[in-house]
C-alpha cells in the first residue's frame, strides 16, 4: 500500500514544486551558494537580502532586457527585491527536491508508523473478539447440554406416564379376565354340588332300594323257612 501510494506523493511534490499545480510564477534561486536581492537592476542598487540556493521566489515581473526579475519571497511576501533572471531555476534544484522527498518520506515512515500500531491494536482486538468468541461458545454448548438433560428429564415423566398408563389398561385387562375366570369357577363349583347332591341323592336313593330289597329277600327266605316246617 505504501509502494503504491509514494510515487503519486512524489508526483504531486514535483508538480507543485514546478508550480504545475500554482497560477503563479515560483521559481527557485540556482544552485550558487547565495545571489543578491537588490533595489534595483543594477550592482550599484543597495543590497537587501542574500537568498540561499533553493529558495523559493515568486516572479513579479521581468524589466525589458530579461536580465533582472523583480521578486517577492514565498516565505515572506513583505521581502521585494531584483535578482538576475540566470540565477533562477523553474525547478527546485535537485538537493531541495531531494529534502522534499526525504520530507514527505518520513511523513510516510511515520504514517508507516502509525498504520503499524493501529494494526497491532486491531491484531488485540481481533485476539479478544476471538476469546470472547470462544468463551461465549462454550457457554452456548453448556446451554445447549442443560436443554438437552432438560429435555431428558422432561422426557421420562411422558415415559412413565405412558408406561403406567399401559400398566392400568394391562391389569384392567387381567382384572376383567380374573372376574371372568372366578365366574367360571363359581359356575362350575355349582355344576359339581349340583352333581354331587344328585349323586348323593341317587346314592341315597339306590342305599333305600336295595335296603328295601335285601329286607325283601331276607323276609322270602324266612317265609320259605317257615313253610318247611
Amino acid at each position: 500500500m505504501l509502494k503504491n501510494i509514494l510515487p503519486k506523493v512524489l508526483f504531486l511534490s514535483l508538480l507543485l514544486s514546478s508550480g504545475l499545480l500554482s497560477a503563479k510564477d515560483i521559481q527557485y534561486v540556482s544552485d550558487q551558494l547565495t545571489i543578491p536581492m537588490r533595489t534595483g537592476t543594477t550592482t550599484s542598487h543597495k543590497i537587501l537580502k542574500f537568498l540561499k540556493s533553493g529558495m523559493a521566489v515568486e516572479v513579479l515581473e521581468i524589466n525589458a532586457e530579461q536580465s533582472h526579475a523583480r521578486v517577492v519571497l514565498v516565505e515572506d511576501e513583505t521581502k521585494t527585491g531584483w535578482v538576475e533572471t540566470r540565477l533562477l531555476m523553474t525547478e527546485a534544484s535537485a538537493r531541495e527536491q531531494l529534502v522534499t522527498v526525504s520530507k514527505h518520506n518520513q511523513v510516510l515512515k511515520d504514517k508507516r508508523s502509525e498504520l503499524k500500531k493501529a494494526l497491532k491494536d486491531l491484531n488485540n482486538q481481533n485476539a479478544e473478539l476471538q476469546k470472547v468468541q470462544g468463551q461465549l461458545e462454550d457457554k452456548i454448548q453448556s446451554l445447549q447440554n442443560t436443554l438437552a438433560r432438560l429435555k431428558t428429564s422432561a422426557a421420562n415423566p411422558i415415559r412413565i406416564a405412558e408406561e403406567n398408563e399401559q400398566l392400568k389398561q394391562q391389569l384392567a385387562s387381567e382384572q376383567n379376565k380374573n372376574t371372568s375366570l372366578s365366574s367360571e369357577n363359581a359356575f362350575l363349583a355349582d355344576q359339581s354340588i349340583k352333581q354331587w347332591f344328585m349323586i348323593g341323592a341317587a346314592v341315597s336313593i339306590g342305599s333305600l332300594i336295595l335296603g328295601l330289597l335285601i329286607t325283601r329277600i331276607s323276609w322270602r327266605k324266612k317265609s320259605s323257612w317257615a313253610g318247611s316246617f
